[in-house]
């Protein structure tokens, strides 16, 4: 039986007009934030907005005030309330007056001149629910996430899948490939312990003892919700093929060669998916607007394109995705292969004003933060530099997460030492010379730890300078009072003093830095915030 959230996104635009779907691969389609935020206030909302697979605007204005919400419990009317499709017990179309009737709990509630419903198809919607569907399945599932916020589990199993498809292609994984593991280790923020657990299985892969692709998918389909489990493959293949090109491809500028055509050429060899075509259980049009993406990607980085040419790539990327029945958000589910992080993406497309529906929790944060680079949210062409505004921020965010990708890999090489002195120095025939050796590794390994150590505090004291020493709450609050930012309030004023309201000592680095992301994303600095802020902070 088909899970209850897919089905209701799959079919619940047949019930009439201005009916907006969570993640539609269609922009026209797709439920943007503005339009969510004001369903959670007005059909109060709050406590489950994540849940929300799709809304009917049945305003004529188009405020989203009025209408339906659905999630995968219940159907919301703004005069009739909440229906639990457990707790319907009929849906009936009485054609004479066009009407529907729905009875829950013994009682009848009559829905009438709905506007932009077909009442006869909205309640064949409703029958099919209470009629195809057991009490069982009606559950909700966070519709608004990214790899990043998913278990640990997932992500091991989605990383050995890579580690598989490198080790079966020449049965060898290289510097480049292992590059490109670690940087996808970065982005999706993988656990210390994890990260161990992902290293000794490189170290220790061979034919005898490596996980079945079948095994590993199953994990990562255990471990995810119905609703993301083919996003989460989409951006498998995604990331399988641009670990596969990574020691691949060599393009140089100059070429005369198009980097897609380089693409093209190395994935002739390419044999993974193809063999294992039923397993990833993709249609080959969900296949072909990965390797799009990719090609995107690197166009974009590696040839000197300005803003207007970013954005028409990304828009073609876009269309091209809405063919094939696939949201950006499934492609970039795990970030960019590039190096960005799920929020730098989704921030990149957010400035050249193209959503992407990932809009839960810190992860991806950076959906807001279209004012974070001052400049690109208004891209007038006035100054040479200014055309290459969103470049600017796409390499921003590829140094960030490699400079973070550097410091997880010295903790590892520092943890490969430690093991390495520990067996010489307890081996039986260990010579004076090795001892001397083996304390000179650890003295070097020390020292690059230290200088590891001082430059995140530097980088610490930096992210510091991007936060207000004194935190002004009223403006805080004016600025992320939309349901969907208040988590970026609660994410702040936690690391603010309960009474001072003064920033804490001892934040981590990180932290800092997507506190400063959102500072600069909410404009808390801009004069005419400070005024509002200020105004009501004295009118309460």
């Amino acid at each position: 039986m088909k899970n209850i959230n897919i089905w209701i996104k799959e079919n619940v635009d047949s019930i009439g007009n201005y009916v907006y779907i969570v993640d539609h691969p269609d922009e026209k389609k797709r439920l943007p934030e503005k339009k969510l935020n004001n369903v959670i206030k007005a059909f109060k909302c709050e406590d489950f907005y994540k849940n929300i697979l799709a809304i009917q605007d049945g305003t004529l204005l188009g405020s989203s005030t009025e209408g339906l919400v659905f999630t995968g419990e219940k159907m919301i009317h703004h005069e009739h309330g909440e229906f639990k499709y457990s707790e319907i017990k009929s849906v009936k179309f009485i054609k004479d007056d066009d009407s529907v009737v729905i009875i829950k709990n013994r009682q009848k509630y009559k829905f009438q001149y709905l506007f932009g419903i077909d009442n006869k198809k909205f309640a064949d919607f409703l029958n099919k629910i209470i009629t195809e569907f057991d009490a069982d399945n009606f559950k909700e599932e966070d519709q608004l996430k990214a790899l990043v916020e998913m278990p640990e589990e997932l992500k091991i199993a989605y990383l050995k899948t890579i580690i598989n498809m490198t080790y079966i292609d020449d049965k060898n994984i290289d510097e480049k490939e292992l590059a490109e593991i670690f940087l996808l280790m970065t982005r999706i923020e993988l656990e210390k312990t994890s990260r161990f657990q992902v290293r000794a299985y490189i170290t220790d892969i061979s034919d005898e003892n490596m996980n079945s692709l079948e095994s590993l998918l199953k994990i990562i389909k255990e471990n995810s919700e119905a609703s993301h489990y083919q996003s989460i493959i989409i951006s498998l293949v995604k990331d399988l093929i641009n670990t596969y090109i990574s020691s691949k491809v060599n393009y140089e500028k100059g070429s005369n060669k198009k980097i897609s055509e380089v693409i093209d050429e190395c994935l002739k060899n390419f044999n993974f998916i193809n063999d294992n075509f039923e397993l990833f259980n993709l249609s080959k049009e969900q296949i072909n607007i990965s390797i799009e993406a990719i090609k995107t990607d690197y166009a974009n980085l590696k040839e000197d394109r300005d803003d207007t040419q970013i954005e028409k790539s990304l828009k073609e990327l876009s269309a091209k995705a809405a063919a094939a029945g696939t949201p950006l958000a499934a492609i970039y589910i795990s970030g960019s292969v590039v190096g960005m992080s799920a929020a730098g993406i989704t921030s990149g497309l957010a400035t050249l004003g193209m959503g992407m529906g990932m809009t839960g929790g810190i992860a991806v944060v950076a959906i807001i933060g279209v004012l974070s680079y001052k400049g690109v949210k208004h891209l007038t062409g006035a100054n040479e530099l200014d055309k290459y505004k969103t470049r600017e921020l796409m390499l921003h965010e590829i140094l960030k997460q490699t400079q973070k990708t550097i410091s997880l890999i010295i903790d590892d090489v520092n943890y490969v030492v430690r093991k390495l002195n520990d067996t010489l120095i307890n081996h039986s025939e260990q010579s004076e010379k090795i001892k001397k050796l083996s304390n000179m590794v650890a003295q070097f390994q020390s020292a690059l730890k230290s200088v590891d150590a001082k430059n995140n505090q530097y980088q610490n004291f930096a992210n510091r300078l991007e936060c207000p020493r004194i935190l002004d709450e009223s403006r805080l609050k004016s600025l992320t009072n939309e349901p969907t930012k208040k988590v970026l309030y609660s994410f702040i004023i936690e690391n603010y003093d309960e009474k001072t309201l003064q920033l804490k000592e001892n934040i981590e680095t990180e932290k800092l830095d997507k506190m400063g992301e959102i500072f600069k994303a909410l404009g808390y600095f801009e004069i005419e915030n400070i005024l509002v802020g200020k105004v009501k902070g004295i009118f309460g």
